[in-house]
């Protein structure tokens, strides 16, 4: 059987503590912006969940809060689009 690896053809490529540093700042980076993420979807549950609570008594607020709601469910898909897309393709 002959193995499809050769690793005597090639060298591996080096590994720096500073490349190890940034992959590790990168993933914390990204373990931050997921719990950012979530504490913004929450906080949008919070907040519809008042207005349906405040539709009988304040029909105005609950309007106000179900409509703000909307707009920054909204404005956070329209940033997550930006963000995701190749920088070189918006320029």
């Amino acid at each position: 059987m002959k193995p499809h690896l050769d690793f005597e053809r090639f060298d591996p490529p080096p590994i720096h503590e500073n490349m190890l540093r940034a992959a590790l700042q990168k993933r914390q980076e990204r373990r931050q912006t997921v719990l950012l993420a979530i504490a913004g979807i929450l906080c949008q549950f919070v907040l519809l969940f008042c207005g349906f609570l405040a539709a009988e008594a304040f029909p105005m607020a609950a309007l106000l809060c179900i409509c703000s709601v909307i707009i920054s469910t909204a404005g956070s898909g329209v940033i997550a689009i930006v963000f995701t897309q190749n920088r070189r393709s918006m320029l």
